[in-house]
């Protein structure tokens, strides 16, 4: 039978867009109703904060714009609350995006805290502000020049925060011109567009590489994209058919053969596979983030190409209720001819590609995709401007080379192996080996070996960022001088100056130089000028080779093309700025995220099962948290009994749950599935409310964390307790 709309929320976070109608009707709401409508909802909003820049220059000066921008600034947690109030007082009919349904947090740009306004300080133009809104709030936009300018030139403003705000408006038709831009791998992206004419064809131009994509959904895939490199090197290419099962209908979209509630791949941004011998000989488990889907019925008819989000087969199999999310990239009809009538319903798409990639309808599709797996830069068979990523190296006897990029960054939550993975990958390139090829377990003690002697050698440096890390600390600076008995002065080499003049003296060797934690560092500070010179383009010996004049030593420096630059960064880190788009659009990024049925973590651990462990506490932190605050698979390697279980979860991961959730017990409590490690005591009488339980941790000295049930509760089945 064909699925219908049940969907365990749990197992996968969706891909949706229920924001987007809700964003509508507030926008249209307060273009109606006027500006003494939205003083009076604006002033009952529940605000995160006590002290609202919003209401502090009067009622004529509460205008849209500043409204919107101001309840999408801040973190998530303040964000989701501001955004039930604003359910309430404005009434809002659409369905509240409410992710503890299992639904998705709007993906749209969050602002910080300050300067939220859009006029200046009281005296600006409100009616300017009133007019430029109702124009972007229709549902066909006729924005004038003159006003878009104007807004645009009032202080503080500017062209990313007004097209952010526009595009919160109306995520219908507006795309943000911001750093999201720059994932596309076209060099007239990072340009800086200066009015308004140049933003209307910057956003035209954008979106005529998402064929039949909405603005919202090419949004929200630039910033996949561009914080997590969404498509990589290693992308790879699947097919499937609209034809599910046996009934000889198109489950592409939602039409009149088709029965109430059935889950289309269009409309719920996914795509599945169905019938008789469900699963057999199909690499349904195969598909990874950032893999490519191409969607087809039958030999002729191509329908849509995907990037995989979340694949729901990779852990539970084949079942009925399983999918594989995808974000949209094109969504055009158009023949193809497969020349065959051996179809299969998913597999890996050979044939298929190869007609998908001849289709006028999917060209630019793949010049994109083409583009992003050669390294994020522009590809030379487009005509634009040819940056290479990589550098050749021979790596094999048969005589294959691999290509290793110049500046990688290695990114994802806590205990994904991040930094032992940087460990394999730099001997990897010096050695001329690809970094699978060293990644298996049992080679783990022969790669440690050999990375200690290239470190003697000094070919491989490690240095850890933070946030008082300096230039004087990575180039060079001034440091005190001790050793003659009085204070005197003397020019110090940083780390990375060491590394560079190593390399230019040994051009046929290859270095690395590993930064850990590389987003805690203030990479403006950390490297100053020379942000430039690390590009593959502008390294010593290169085509565009760049040198500067150091300011302490007044010395020529360049970066050689022999340096490769590994970094890791840990996307839970809630202590941090977003990473600098300098250096983010100078490095390409591999995704680490926790492996469950890694064959190091064990799957009888005194009578607990580690995999379903793991799997079932990150499932529940991806409904709270989203994906990149999981807990890494590299705390249950080595524990093979409940003593050391405990002390893994005492230790490491309940501090780290902690962390995620602010000391919130009660979303502790739901992610360890109510067992015994949050314990509740009753309120003291005449303290608190009776009514509601205190929660506090089990003591370390309980027998509760030294008993398999405790753990084993974790991965039975929900008890679909609120989290509120």
């Amino acid at each position: 039978m064909p699925r219908r709309g049940a969907f365990n929320s749990w197992d996968l976070m969706m891909i949706d867009y229920f924001w987007v109608p809700w964003l509508r009707e507030l926008s249209t709401k307060i273009a109606e109703k006027g500006e003494e409508y939205l003083v009076k909802k604006a002033k009952a909003v529940k605000w995160t904060s006590d002290d609202m820049t919003l209401f502090r220059h009067g009622d004529k000066n509460i205008d849209p714009l500043s409204f919107l921008y101001t309840l999408a600034r801040d973190s998530k947690d303040k964000f989701n609350f501001e955004l039930r109030s604003v359910h309430e007082i404005f009434n809002i009919e659409s369905d509240y995006p409410d992710p503890d349904s299992g639904y998705s947090l709007p993906y749209i740009p969050r602002p910080p805290g300050m300067n939220t306004l859009f006029h200046k300080k009281g005296e600006g133009d409100p009616d300017l502000l009133w007019r430029l809104f109702r124009q972007a709030a229709e549902e066909k936009p006729a924005v004038q020049a003159d006003d878009f300018d104007a807004a645009l030139n009032i202080s503080g403003v500017g062209m990313r925060k007004l097209t952010q705000t526009l595009f919160i408006v109306n995520p219908c038709y507006f795309l943000p011109a911001d750093e999201s831009n720059k994932a596309l791998p076209w060099p007239e992206y990072c340009k800086d567009v200066e009015n308004y004419g140049e933003y209307i064809a910057r956003m035209e131009a954008i979106k005529s590489k998402f064929p039949g994509c909405e603005p919202y959904e090419i949004n929200t895939f630039l910033y996949e994209q561009l914080k997590g490199q969404f498509i990589t090197s290693g992308t790879e290419f699947f097919q499937i058919s609209t034809n599910v099962y046996e009934d000889g209908k198109s489950y592409w979209e939602c039409t009149d053969d088709l029965d109430d509630g059935v889950w289309t791949f269009k409309e719920y941004n996914c795509v599945y596979t169905g019938g008789p011998g469900e699963g057999k000989k199909k690499p349904l488990k195969e598909p990874k983030r950032g893999d490519i889907i191409l969607v087809r019925k039958g030999q002729y008819q191509g329908y849509a190409i995907g990037v995989v989000e979340e694949n729901g087969y990779a852990s539970s199999g084949w079942t009925e209720e399983a999918v594989i999310y995808v974000q949209w990239i094109n969504k055009i009809s158009s023949h193809i001819d497969l020349d065959s009538k051996q179809l299969i319903g998913f597999s890996k798409a050979g044939k298929t590609r190869k007609k998908f990639r001849v289709a006028e309808a999917y060209k630019v599709s793949f010049d994109l995709i083409e583009r992003l797996q050669s390294g994020n830069k522009a590809s030379s068979q487009s005509g634009g401007e040819t940056i290479s990523e990589t550098k050749e190296v021979a790596s094999t006897d048969d005589g294959r080379t691999v290509s290793h990029s110049l500046n990688t960054i290695l990114f994802g939550p806590p205990g994904t192996g991040k930094t032992w993975e940087t460990t394999s990958h730099a001997v990897a390139i010096i050695d001329g080996e690809a970094p699978s090829q060293l990644a298996d377990p049992a080679a783990r003690t022969v790669v440690k070996k050999r990375f200690e002697e290239l470190r003697e050698q000094q070919q491989i440096e490690f240095v850890t960022f933070h946030q008082s890390y300096a230039y004087e600390d990575f180039i060079e600076g001034i440091r005190p001088d001790l050793g003659t008995g009085e204070l005197t002065y003397k020019l110090h080499k940083g780390i990375f100056k060491q590394i560079c003049e190593r390399a230019c003296e040994d051009p046929d060797n290859k270095y690395v130089l590993i930064i850990d934690e590389v987003n805690r560092g203030d990479i403006a500070k950390i490297f100053g000028e020379l942000i430039t010179l690390i590009e593959p383009s502008k390294r010593l010996g290169e085509k565009d080779e760049a040198r500067v004049t150091l300011p302490y030593s007044q010395e020529p420096f360049g970066v050689p093309s022999n340096l490769y630059i590994l970094g890791t960064m840990n996307t839970a880190d809630r202590g941090i700025a977003l990473l600098d788009t300098a250096l983010r659009r100078r490095f390409i990024f591999i995704e680490k995220m926790p492996k469950p049925e890694s064959e190091l973590v064990k799957k009888d651990i005194g009578g607990v099962d580690g995999q379903e462990l793991l799997k079932a506490v990150n499932r529940r932190i991806r409904v709270k948290l989203g994906r990149e605050h999981q807990i890494g698979h590299t705390y249950l390697i080595g524990k093979t009994t409940i003593e050391g279980l405990a002390e893994a979860f005492q230790h490491q991961i309940m501090p780290l749950l902690q962390e995620y959730f602010y000391d919130d017990w009660k979303k502790i409590r739901f992610v360890l599935n109510r067992n015994p490690f949050v314990r509740e005591e009753p309120s003291l009488a005449g303290e608190g409310d009776p009514d509601r339980p205190l929660l506090e941790l089990l003591p370390h000295d309980d027998e509760q964390w030294q008993t398999a049930d405790s753990y084993q509760q974790i991965y039975a089945a929900d008890e679909g307790e609120s989290s509120d």
